[in-house]
């Protein structure tokens, strides 16, 4: 009964490595794909005007929204 008590406990404790590992494993590749790719992005704080424009959110759709 202790021998497979243990014998689980190690099955369990493998899978949990294997997991953590392949987090690790993941978080790595998502930095290597961001650091490669990051001069594809334009990441410069944006204006008010520019994310008004993005949105939609001006005054000019405002009033057309009430009438």
């Amino acid at each position: 009964m202790i021998d497979a008590i243990t014998q689980a406990l190690r099955e369990r404790l493998s899978r949990l490595r294997s997991e953590r590992q392949a987090q690790g494993d993941y978080v790595a590749r998502v930095q290597a794909f961001v650091h490669d790719h990051v001069h594809w992005f334009d990441r410069r704080p944006i204006t008010k005007r520019e994310w008004d424009e993005a949105v939609g959110d001006t005054q000019a759709s405002v009033l057309r929204v009430r009438r």
